[in-house]
């Protein structure tokens, strides 16, 4: 695919192609959005609730009046759930090209041995259940040249203190990616993204050297559209070490 710079952000050419992006409207997912927005690919977000739709809408404004933009209702954190939302985005827009999965939560409620139960629940086996539940139902749904990919954070590899079931949620992400790269190899590509602190409209700080939310979707362009790249972990702490990874990827015009 060509790729065409836009003055900051090296945007794919993605013409023809469906991606659909699980936490969309998150800090993250939504800078990712905006980037994909400029690809010319039909972008597709699940919401849970056409209320979150709507606000989102209007957060976007003029950006998101655009054909390329689809909302899908639904809820997908169960394994039943999220497979009939697979069956009926496949029915409203055929085969899907790339899937992310941006979905989590922040937690920092003390030592380990004082969480509750609710939030036991709620922030590592709830989430990881909902990450398990997207990857069974679109994995089997994906070609060899398509892409599955796992937005996961730096918490997962270096312990936070106060926030220890992030930690292990996001290393149990991690892990989760290394397993479907290895069990579809052949089949499709699979990449989890390890980031540092990114900047994005939930962040008021804008450290200068914080990755942005932008440029992760610019790498998540390119890990879709490059089909040569192979199965891996991204890591990306921040704006310094991206030159690094695109020539790693062997990207050039950065």
């Amino acid at each position: 695919m060509k790729i065409v710079d836009d003055g900051s952000n090296l945007i794919q050419d993605l013409t023809g192609k469906k991606v659909l992006i699980y936490g969309g409207t998150g800090n993250v997912g939504e800078g990712m959005l905006r980037t994909y927005l400029k690809s010319n690919a039909l972008i597709i977000i699940p919401t849970r609730s056409s209320e979150s739709r709507d606000n989102f809408l209007e957060l976007l404004g003029e950006e998101g009046q655009t054909d390329k933009l689809k909302f899908v209702v639904g809820d997908y954190t169960t394994f039943e759930g999220s497979e009939q939302m697979a069956k009926d985005i496949e029915g409203n827009f055929g085969e899907i090209d790339h899937v992310i999965a941006s979905i989590g939560g922040w937690w920092s409620g003390g030592p380990f041995w004082r969480v509750s139960e609710h939030a036991w629940n709620k922030q590592f086996i709830g989430l990881a259940t909902s990450h398990a539940a997207i990857a069974r139902a679109w994995i089997p749904r994906l070609g060899a040249n398509s892409s599955y990919q796992i937005i996961a954070g730096g918490s997962g590899t270096h312990p936070v203190d106060g926030s220890g079931i992030v930690s292990m949620q996001q290393a149990s992400l991690i892990m989760m990616a290394e397993v479907l790269a290895l069990e579809a190899e052949g089949k499709t590509r699979v990449f989890a993204f390890v980031l540092g602190v990114v900047d994005g409209r939930k962040r008021p700080q804008h450290k200068p050297h914080w990755i942005t939310a932008e440029q992760v979707g610019m790498v998540s362009g390119i890990l879709a559209s490059q089909e040569y790249l192979k199965s891996q972990v991204i890591h990306l702490k921040d704006k310094a070490a991206l030159p690094g990874l695109l020539d790693k990827l062997d990207i050039k015009g950065w």
